[in-house]
C-alpha cells in the first residue's frame, strides 16, 4: 500500500487517500485544494485546476479514494500531488485494509456531500440533497453499472490499422470529394392571388422557403436546400414534380433551369455543405437517433445509473466543411446525451418543482418528438375542450397516442401543464406530463442521483486516445453515404489545413526588463519585481469581528508577499465589521472610498447561505464597485492557505492599477486590442449587454466599459460602436494620439451587420487608420492531439499548436495543453478573421500571447485571450451590479 513517503517529485503513483477537507479557490486556474491523508495519517494536498478532468468531481470529506496516475510535486520542501494526464479517481466502498483499524474518533465520514457554490467562482454542479419529507423519494444511485458499453463497432480499433506518423492531428476526417455539383433551381409559387403572407411563418418568407425545402427533401429522399430564401428559390439534386401543402398554402415548384455549384465559389459553399449534411444524416438514420447533424445519438446507453432512473448515451456532433478544391471534411465531437426513464408527472409526484424544467415527449408513448419548457401546472381535465382545435384534449391526442394509453389517462387524474414549445407566447400549449420525460440537465440530475452525476462528469472528459478511438469508430459507420457515396477513411486528417507552432519562450516581462515563462516563474522562483507597482497603493482590510485574529495574521503575510514582489503598499489600515445586515456592510464599504484597494474577509458561501445574517460578499462587491474601489475577497476557509497568497497579491496589484507582468513581444505592429463581449438572447433575439476594453499591444489593460439592458431596451450596432468609441478615446488621452492599428476581438460571433460596422469604422480612418475584426469562438471546434508513433497512441498536444485553413479565414489554436493539460482533451479556440489585412499566423500568435497575459493567476494561463476573457468578466460584474454601468473603468477590478 503506497503512502506519502513513496511520492516522488514529477513521478506518477497510485495511492489510496482519505479526503479530510476541501478549500475552494476563487481564481481562474485553481479550482480547489483537496486535503487528504494516507493510511498512516500523513497529510498530503491535491491541487485541482479548472482544466483538470476531476475539476467537477464531488469530493466527500471522510471518504477514501483511489488516485491512479497522480503526480508528485515538491513545493517548498513539502510533497504534494498534482493531477497527471491519466489521473482517475475512484470512490472506495471500504477503507483500505491498512487503514481499517486506524480510524480516529475525530474523522467520521460526512453524512452530506460537500456542496459547492457557483456564486464565488467555484466550478462544477452542486449535489443538492433534498430535505426529509413525508413523500416517497427517488432511489438515489449509490453505484453505477460499471460495464462500459462499446461504441457501435466495438471500440475504435480501426484507428491504428493504418500507421500514423508522429505529429499533431485535428479530430476530423476526409469524407470524399465534391468539387462541383449540377442542381436544379426552382421558384416556389403558392396558389391563389394573394400570394404568401409572411406573418404565417416564423422568419417570414425565408422561413417558408426553408420549410418547403425540408418538405421536399423528406419526400423525395434526395438533397434539397434553399438557394435564395428571400426570393423563394431552392436547389434540388433531382427534379421536383409534386405540389405540397404548407400551412394551408398549395405550393408548386416552378423550374428555373439547371446550374452547377462549385466548391471554389464562396456563394456556393453553403448549399454544398447543406447537401453533404443531409447525406450524412441519411447515412446514420435507422442506426442512430438523429434529430440533426449535430445530434446523432447511439441507440443503446453507454452508462446506466444503478437506480435505473437515468441513462447516458454517446452523442456525436458533426461539422461539415467543403474545401475550395472540393475536399469534404467532417469534424466530429463526442459528448453524452442524458435521458431519464421516468415521466415528468412522476417528477412532480415526488415533490420536485417542475416550473422552467426542460422536458421532451416520450416517444415510447407519443408519436411526435418535441422539446419544451414547463411553464406551470394548470387546472384542466383531460376531456376539456382545447382552444383552437375545438375538440377535447383526449380526442386531439388520438393522432399521437395509442387509444389504450388515452383510455388509461382518462380513467386516472393526469397532471397537465402549460408547455412552451418556442419563443413566442403563441407557442404555449397544454400537455399531459405523463407523455413527457424530464431532460436531465446536470443540475436536475444532481437533485436525485449525484453518484451518477459524478460518473458522467468524469467520463465526459475523454483523454485523447479514447476520444480519437471512439470518433474513428463512428466515422467508419458513415460510409458509403446513400446519395454521394462518400466512404471516409477512418483516420484523422489535417487535409485542408497548415500546421503552425508558436514557440513557447520567456515572453512575459517583469521589473528591470527581466523575462520569464509565467507569473510564478518570475515573481516566485526568480524573485523578480512586478513590472509596475500601483501608484499610490493605499490598502484597507476589513474582517468579521469574530475572525479578527486569524484574518490579521493572514493579511500580514500578504503584505510581506507584496513587499517581496516590489509592490509595497503606500499605506495600510484595517477595521472589523459585524456579521448582520447588508445596510451595515454598505456603511463599512463607504469607509474604503479613500483607498486604492480593499481586502475583505468574508464567510464561506455555504455558511453564509445557511446563517441568519446577510451574506456580506455581494454587498461589499456592489458598494465598493460603485465607489470605484477594487476589492479582493478572501474566504474565511482560506485563511492560512499559503498557496493562495501569490494569486491574491497578483490580482490585487492588477486591480489597483499596477502591472504584475506584461507581454514582452507581440507580433503585428498593433497599437491596441479591443475586446468586445455582447450578450445575446437567441430566444428573444435581443442583446442583453455589452462590454469592451482597450488592451495595449503589450497586454496591459488600459480601460473597460460595460452597459446592460434596461427595461424595454435592446442593443444594436450603435451600442457596440459607442463602447468602441469611448475606449478608443481613452487610448488617445493616454498616448496623445489616436491608435494607428487596432485589432478588435469579439467573444463568439458578430451577430450584428458586420459590413455596416466596417463602413462606419472606415469613415473614421483619421482616427483608426487600420483595423481587423476577429471572432474568438469557444465551442464546437475539432480537438487537437499529438500522436506518438512509438507508443501508438494519442496524447495531449502542447500549447501553441495551430492549424490554419487553406483558402479560408479561420484557424484552430490550443491555448492550453502540455504541462497545463488535463486528463481530458483540451478544447481549441477558433480564430475567425472577418475583416482586415493582418494574416492568420499573426492573428493567431496575438491571441495566444494574450491568453498568457492574465494577471490573476501566477501558475496557469487562461484558455481565452484577455481581450474577450476580461470583457466577459466585466459584463458579468456589470450585470451583477458590481460595477457602475456606462462608466469608464480603469484597471481590472473584475478579475
Amino acid at each position: 500500500m503506497s503512502v506519502k513517503a513513496d511520492i516522488e517529485d514529477g513521478e506518477e503513483i497510485d495511492i489510496a487517500l482519505r479526503a479530510t477537507g476541501i478549500d475552494e479557490w476563487e481564481h481562474d486556474a485553481i479550482a480547489r485544494k483537496i486535503h487528504l491523508e494516507d493510511v498512516d495519517g500523513a497529510a498530503v494536498d491535491l491541487t485541482v485546476f479548472h482544466n483538470n478532468d476531476v475539476a467537477d468531481f464531488e469530493w466527500q470529506v471522510g471518504e477514501w479514494y483511489l488516485l491512479e496516475n497522480v503526480v508528485g510535486n515538491e513545493f517548498r520542501g513539502e510533497m504534494q500531488l498534482n493531477p497527471g494526464y491519466d489521473l482517475t479517481v475512484t470512490l472506495l466502498d471500504d477503507p483500505p485494509a491498512a487503514a481499517e483499524n486506524d480510524e480516529s474518533p475525530g474523522s467520521e465520514p460526512s453524512e452530506e456531500p460537500v456542496e459547492q457554490s457557483g456564486e464565488r467562482g467555484s466550478s462544477g454542479a452542486a449535489a443538492v440533497t433534498s430535505d426529509a419529507s413525508n413523500h416517497e423519494e427517488f432511489v438515489r444511485g449509490s453505484e453505477v453499472d460499471g460495464s462500459s458499453r462499446p461504441t457501435a463497432d466495438g471500440g475504435g480499433e480501426l484507428l491504428h490499422q493504418q500507421p500514423l506518423s508522429d505529429g499533431n492531428y485535428l479530430l476530423q476526417f476526409e469524407l470524399g470529394s465534391l468539387p462541383e455539383l449540377p442542381v436544379h433551381e426552382y421558384e416556389l409559387r403558392a396558389t391563389g392571388s394573394g400570394g404568401i403572407d409572411p406573418d404565417d411563418f416564423t422568419n417570414g418568407i425565408e422561413g417558408f422557403t426553408a420549410k418547403a425545402a425540408n418538405y421536399y427533401q423528406s419526400r423525395i429522399q434526395s438533397p434539397v436546400t434553399t438557394a435564395n430564401a428571400s426570393r423563394r428559390r431552392i436547389y434540388a439534386t433531382e427534379k421536383l414534380h409534386d405540389t405540397i401543402s404548407i400551412h394551408g398554402y398549395t405550393v408548386k415548384p416552378v423550374h428555373q433551369g439547371e446550374t452547377t455549384l462549385e466548391a471554389r465559389s464562396y456563394m456556393d459553399d453553403g448549399p454544398l455543405q447543406e447537401f453533404v449534411k443531409q447525406d450524412v444524416k441519411r447515412a446514420v438514420a435507422g442506426r442512430f437517433e438523429v434529430s440533426g447533424i449535430d445530434s446523432i445519438i447511439e441507440p443503446t446507453p453507454q452508462r446506466t445509473a444503478n437506480s435505473g432512473l437515468f441513462e447516458a448515451y454517446r452523442k456525436y456532433k458533426c461539422r461539415i466543411r467543403v474545401d475550395a478544391d472540393g475536399t469534404v471534411i467532417c469534424g466530429v465531437n463526442v459528448a453524452y446525451h442524458l435521458e431519464s426513464t421516468f415521466s415528468a408527472a412522476e417528477w412532480v409526484r415526488r415533490g420536485h418543482d417542475i416550473a422552467e424544467v426542460t422536458v421532451e415527449h416520450d416517444t415510447d408513448l407519443y408519436d411526435s418528438a418535441r422539446t419544451a419548457t414547463v411553464k406551470e401546472i394548470i387546472d384542466m381535465d383531460y376531456d376539456d375542450v382545447l382552444d383552437g382545435p375545438g375538440v377535447p384534449m383526449s380526442e386531439y391526442h388520438e393522432k399521437y397516442v395509442e387509444q389504450e394509453v388515452i383510455d388509461s389517462m382518462r380513467a386516472g387524474d393526469p397532471i397537465i401543464a402549460d408547455l412552451q414549445y418556442g419563443s413566442g407566447e403563441d407557442s404555449i400549449f397544454p400537455q399531459l406530463l405523463e407523455y413527457c420525460k424530464v431532460i436531465p440537465t446536470f443540475d436536475q440530475l444532481g437533485r436525485v442521483d449525484d453518484a451518477f452525476l459524478d460518473v458522467i462528469h468524469n467520463e465526459s472528459r475523454m483523454k485523447p486516445e479514447e476520444r480519437f478511438n471512439v470518433v474513428t469508430s463512428f466515422v467508419d459507420l458513415l460510409g458509403p453515404t446513400p446519395y454521394f457515396g462518400f466512404d471516409p477513411v477512418p483516420q484523422p486528417t489535417n487535409v485542408g489545413y497548415r500546421e503552425h507552432q508558436i514557440r513557447n519562450r520567456p515572453n512575459l516581462r517583469f521589473g528591470d526588463g527581466q523575462t520569464g515563462f509565467y507569473g510564478a516563474g518570475g515573481l516566485e522562483r526568480k524573485g523578480y519585481d512586478v513590472y509596475k507597482p500601483p501608484e499610490p497603493f493605499d490598502i484597507i482590510a476589513l474582517y468579521p469581528e469574530e475572525e479578527k485574529d486569524p484574518a490579521h495574521r493572514y493579511v500580514l503575510t500578504l503584505l510581506n508577499k507584496l513587499a517581496d514582489y516590489g509592490a509595497n503598499p503606500t499605506a495600510f489600515d484595517e477595521e472589523t465589521y459585524e456579521l448582520g445586515s447588508e445596510f451595515h456592510y454598505s456603511q463599512h464599504a463607504q469607509k474604503a472610498s479613500d483607498y486604492d484597494a480593499a481586502l475583505i474577509v468574508v464567510p464561506d458561501a455555504d455558511e453564509a447561505a445557511a446563517a441568519d445574517y446577510d451574506d456580506p460578499y455581494p454587498e461589499f462587491k456592489r458598494r465598493l464597485g460603485q465607489l470605484g474601489v477594487p476589492s479582493q475577497m478572501i474566504s474565511v476557509d482560506n485563511l492560512g492557505n499559503d498557496n493562495y497568497r501569490g494569486n491574491i497579491c497578483s490580482s490585487l496589484i492588477g486591480k489597483a492599477g499596477g502591472v504584475p507582468w506584461r507581454i514582452n513581444d507581440v507580433p503585428g505592429g498593433v497599437d491596441a486590442f479591443v475586446g468586445l463581449d455582447v450578450t445575446y438572447d437567441h430566444a428573444t433575439k435581443q442583446h442583453l449587454g455589452a462590454a469592451a476594453n482597450v488592451i495595449m499591444a503589450d497586454g496591459t489593460i488600459l480601460a473597460s466599459e460595460a452597459v446592460t439592458k434596461q427595461a424595454g431596451e435592446t442593443f444594436d450596432e450603435d451600442d457596440v460602436a459607442n463602447v468602441i468609441k469611448h475606449v478608443l478615446e481613452i487610448f488617445a488621452e493616454e498616448e496623445g494620439r489616436p491608435p494607428r492599428h487596432v485589432v478588435i476581438h469579439r467573444d463568439g460571433k458578430f451577430y450584428l451587420d458586420v459590413e455596416s460596422l466596417i463602413n462606419r469604422l472606415d469613415k473614421a480612418r483619421d482616427l483608426i487608420q487600420r483595423f481587423d475584426l476577429v471572432e474568438i469562438r469557444k465551442s464546437g471546434n475539432p480537438r487537437i492531439a499529438e500522436y506518438d508513433e512509438s507508443k501508438s497512441r494519442f496524447d495531449i498536444a502542447d500549447k501553441g499548436v495551430a492549424f490554419h485553413v487553406h483558402n479560408g479565414d479561420h484557424s484552430y489554436l490550443t491555448t492550453t495543453g502540455g504541462k497545463e493539460g488535463s486528463p481530458g482533451t483540451p478544447r481549441p479556440l477558433q480564430i475567425v478573421k472577418r475583416h482586415g489585412s493582418t494574416d492568420l499566423d499573426t492573428l493567431t500568435e496575438q491571441t495566444y500571447w494574450l491568453s498568457e497575459a492574465h494577471v490573476g493567476s501566477l501558475s496557469r494561463s487562461t484558455r481565452l485571450p484577455i481581450t474577450t476573457y476580461y470583457a466577459d468578466k466585466c459584463a458579468d460584474f456589470a450585470m451583477k451590479g458590481y460595477l457602475t454601468k456606462g462608466s469608464v473603468i480603469r484597471g481590472v477590478p473584475y478579475i
